[in-house]
């Protein structure tokens, strides 16, 4: 593990981990999506991984390719939270992870026709927040994914992982940016920092918020 200390807040790149390893966070991060209690407005990322081991299947593809790609990060040793990084020198999943990664998402989806429908829905009204960055030709650092253990919420990791990634961005001189599929969810990250930049209405009950914080 590989620790990085920025001002007060410090996180750690995983690495030496086994499938063990990986599977056993895969499965604390699809509890935690698949317990997640939606808003009223909200059903997300649930109305299209209709089961808990499909949820770890869609989970455990992304996390194995975000290791893989050095992308991963964690709270501590006691694994409170996770973090996946992408854009201005954060990395990006390297090409054959990547396309493991989209098969076993189309698995964890019900195969090719309802990927096409769940991409489809999370592109909509003129596309995620990193489309529209790319098209503007800005640089930016992505929360690809950002997870608090059940156990470890409301005790200030979600703040901690955030904190580092602002100041992450602050030396970089880029804006953080990230969607997420919940109102509830798009109103902590605003407490905590990031200014909604649209809500998208990708379909019945599902909305995509994009969120963004300028630097200083």
């Amino acid at each position: 593990m590989t620790v990085f200390r920025m001002r007060a807040f410090t996180m750690i790149r995983l690495t030496g981990l086994n499938e063990d390893d990986i599977k056993e966070i895969s499965w604390q991060i699809a509890d935690a999506f698949y317990d997640y209690q939606y808003s009223s407005e909200d059903i997300g990322l649930v109305k299209y991984i209709s089961s808990r081991e499909n949820m770890f299947t869609y989970m455990h593809a992304i996390v194995k390719a975000a290791y893989n790609s050095g992308m991963l990060y964690t709270t501590s040793e006691n694994h409170e939270g996770f973090l996946v990084l992408s854009g201005k020198e954060c990395g990006s999943v390297r090409f054959f992870d990547g396309l493991k990664m989209i098969a076993a998402e189309k698995r964890a989806l019900g195969g090719f026709s309802n990927m096409k429908k769940f991409i489809g829905a999370c592109f909509s009204e003129g596309g995620t927040i990193e489309t529209r960055m790319r098209k503007a030709k800005r640089d930016f650092i992505r929360i690809e994914m950002l997870v608090v253990n059940k156990e470890y919420q409301g005790k200030g990791f979600m703040k901690q992982m955030l904190e580092y990634t602002y100041a992450l961005a602050k030396e970089k001189n880029v804006p953080v940016i990230l969607d997420t599929d919940d109102k509830n969810k798009a109103l902590r990250y605003k407490h905590l920092g990031m200014t909604l930049d649209k809500t998208r209405n990708c379909g019945e009950k599902f909305h995509m918020y994009d969120l963004i914080r300028e630097t200083a």
